[in-house]
């Protein structure tokens, strides 16, 4: 027998006898009387027992006492109390106390068709890190099996360990934990019911299913990629999802991470914010060989400033290879991403779903390489590389740029977004309007050309537009749907950041013709603008002079003059619609430096009012003239003879007799056509570092025609002499 479990029922046999004793002893005996007899369910009571069973209880209390004392004194010994299973309970506080597993666990598999035997209530256990690296083992009851639509059965259990259920029952973290009759295991906890109340219920992934997981091929292996490719935050069941802490994000951050990730991908992880994050020192009663029950974290981020970590629990071990979770992560296939031990800092309550608090320590005891929607599968030993990201990032308040450094799991390209603009908002410290201007440089392992971008923004809270410019950028890369081109592996990516507290934007107000505008001539405006306050100067006004080459065989007449910001267009003016697609990573590279487009673009547009003339030639029209005039004159000119005539030596021309040639080239400009007339031209206008906005136009404008030169008459000039 258990001393704890004899200290509690003596102690309420001590506590039940007191109260009786004191409630005879008050002053109001008839209802101290009354009190004790209703509680027992004795008949209607008669003052003449009183004396009698004062006296009865003063002894019942005594010999109470003295059984106490006995019962402790006969206690079971170190040794017996050694053979316990896993005696748990709560203590005051609400904590969970229990013998924790000693060594490590070793489980036999138990697979499907054993399970299908299985009696409904039959005792089953979880065997899971509750608090710190030692294990525990929860009980709970076996009750059918289910099918699902994962092309794999699952196993409804109920949760009946009273102290776990006291602690609000399952948690986030939990997923993977293994499930199984004594000795044994035939799957991992993996999903259950949110908002739930007692009794659990949950359900469990088969150890069969997980174990194919091991030498299922991903369609990333037939891609053969020299590393891994690509990887809601916050039914009647769920997944016990993988709790994600993100340090270096503030709570206030959540919901807009919660928008960005908006993704299917993301529908088993949760994401928290957390302090700290980064890989701790081992504890001290840690165990160097991974088991079942351990808790694991796989790294997505580490890094300076932020540090993403997904925890969840081990379920069976083979040799180098191991099995967790229960279902996938981000489901991302072929994936690479390192893994390390994990401590539980205890159970955190959740009106939802509680979920486990827990920090990775130590160096990476391996990589997890396949995420599949049975489990997650890791490889012991082997380390992945990661993708170095670089931040510099210079704030209004320092002299100098503060440069960090972090590393983000190939497949899980996603949080370089969020590296880049968490690192902006923990120095930057906080939420204000700004200018933030910014300078990308992408290198890849599969080209020597490294892709550049340079982007600005102003916006009341910077955070959002880094984050979503950042997106853009990395996913016309690392999407293979956005991304047609060739594979492109991120080798490094670097990426400086200027925060500069003006509002550097203008507005167009106005544009002012300088002199005449005249065919052949150039022509000059200047352009007025409206800039933010914060960014004025002292003539409140800013003014950029434009010139304008008027071509000679512009329409003349009445015409129109447009200056437009190309941030007020829907759509790249400078991209050539009928360009072909890229075909490789270098011309994707090329493509997209030649679609940036800064917003300090402005459009200088001349267009007259009138059509061109009706009468012009077209291609077709000169062919057919060609054909026409050109042709038979050049067939008249040479000697062809008659039909049936020789033609003898007197044919030919004497030596130094000259023919007449026909000029190809003077001919070929008599039929030429004429200048098309042209009846729109334009320059663009940059204005750095500024942001431009807005248009204006001047409708009444005249287009001069060219001065004619009148040739001079040689015959005048002669007669002009002789006079």
């Amino acid at each position: 027998m258990c001393p704890f479990i004899f200290q509690v029922h003596y102690s309420i046999l001590f506590a039940h006898v007191k109260i009786e004793y004191d409630v005879f002893e008050r002053s109001q005996w008839p209802h101290g009387l009354n009190f004790f007899i209703s509680n027992h369910s004795l008949h209607e009571p008669t003052f003449s027992y009183f004396g009698g069973i004062s006296y009865i209880m003063k002894t019942f209390f005594h010999l109470g006492i003295v059984i106490v004392l006995l019962c402790q004194l006969s206690c079971s010994t170190d040794e017996e109390q050694a053979q316990l299973k896993n005696p748990t309970t709560v203590d005051g506080i609400g904590e969970f106390v229990g013998a924790p597993i000693v060594g490590e666990v070793k489980l036999e598999s138990m697979y499907e068709d054993e399970v299908r035997k299985l009696a409904t209530k039959t005792p089953i256990e979880i065997i899971t890190a509750i608090e710190g690296t030692s294990k525990v083992i929860v009980e709970a009851e076996f009750r059918r099996v289910k099918n699902s639509r994962y092309g794999f059965p699952l196993y409804e259990c109920v949760l009946t360990d009273e102290a776990v259920t006291a602690m609000g029952g399952l948690a986030q973290g939990m997923s993977g934990s293994p499930v199984g009759t004594s000795g044994r295991v035939f799957g991992a906890l993996a999903y259950g019911a949110e908002w739930a109340e007692a009794p659990y219920r949950f359900l469990v992934t088969p150890i069969d299913a997980m174990e194919a997981t091991l030498d299922h091929q991903t369609f990333g292996e037939f891609l053969n990629p020299p590393a891994a490719p690509g990887a809601v935050v916050n039914a009647t069941y769920t997944a016990v999802k993988t709790p994600i802490t993100i340090s270096g994000i503030g709570p206030d951050r959540l919901q807009q991470l919660s928008s960005h990730l908006a993704d299917t991908r993301f529908h088993n992880v949760e994401f928290f914010s957390a302090f700290g994050g980064a890989p701790g020192a081992p504890p001290a009663n840690a165990s160097p060989n991974l088991s079942a029950g351990d808790m694991i974290g796989v790294a997505i981020v580490t890094g300076d400033i932020v540090n993403s970590m997904g925890f969840g629990t081990v379920t069976q071990v083979y040799d180098d290879k191991f099995v967790a979770f229960g279902h996938d992560m981000f489901r991302g296939g072929l994936v690479s991403m390192p893994v390390y031990r994990a401590v539980v800092d205890g159970i955190v309550p959740n009106t939802r779903i509680a979920y486990k608090s827990a920090t990775a320590y130590g160096n990476p005891i391996g990589t997890i390489t396949k995420d599949l929607r049975p489990g997650i599968v890791g490889e012991l030993g082997k380390l992945p590389p990661m993708i170095p990201v670089t931040v510099t990032y210079q704030p209004v308040n320092s002299p100098e740029p503060i440069q960090t450094h972090h590393k983000v799991a190939y497949g899980q390209e996603f949080a370089i977004p969020i590296v880049v603009a968490s690192t902006l908002d923990a120095i930057r410290s906080e939420v204000s309007a700004g200018t933030i201007e910014a300078n990308v440089a992408v290198s890849f392992k599969e080209t020597d050309n490294v892709y550049t971008e340079s982007f600005r923004t102003i916006s009341p809270d910077p955070y959002k537009s880094v984050l979503a410019n950042m997106g853009v950028i990395v996913e016309s890369f690392t999407n293979i749907l956005a991304n047609g081109a060739g594979r492109a592996t991120i080798d490094e990516i670097k990426i400086s950041l200027i925060d500069i507290p003006n509002i550097l934007h203008t507005e167009i107000a106005d544009v002012h013709v300088i002199g005449e505008v005249k065919q052949g001539e150039e022509a000059t405006f200047v352009v007025e603008m409206l800039p933010h306050w914060s960014a004025a100067g002292k003539n409140r006004k800013m003014y950029r002079e434009v010139k304008l080459q008027v071509p000679e065989n512009f329409i003349p007449g009445p015409a129109s003059l447009s200056i437009v910001a190309v941030t007020e267009l829907k759509s790249n003016p400078f991209i050539d619609p009928s360009a072909p697609p890229p075909e490789s990573l270098d011309k994707l590279i090329e493509h997209l430096e030649d679609r940036q487009l800064d917003k300090g673009v402005v459009l200088v547009i001349l267009a007259a009012e009138e059509d061109p003339p009706l009468g012009e030639i077209g291609i077709g029209e000169f062919f057919e003239k060609f054909f026409e005039v050109f042709l038979p004159i050049l067939l008249e000119s040479l000697p062809f003879p008659e039909d049936g005539e020789t033609p003898d030596e007197e044919s030919a021309p004497e030596d130094g007799e000259m023919i007449e040639i026909v000029d190809q080239e003077e001919l070929m400009d008599d039929l030429a056509p004429t200048p098309r007339p042209i009846p729109i031209t334009g320059t663009a206008l940059v204005v750095h570092r500024f942001i431009v906005t807005g248009h204006t136009e001047v409708e009444e404008l005249e287009v001069l025609p060219a001065a004619v030169e009148v040739e001079p008459d040689p015959e005048a000039e002669t007669d002009a002499e002789v006079e």
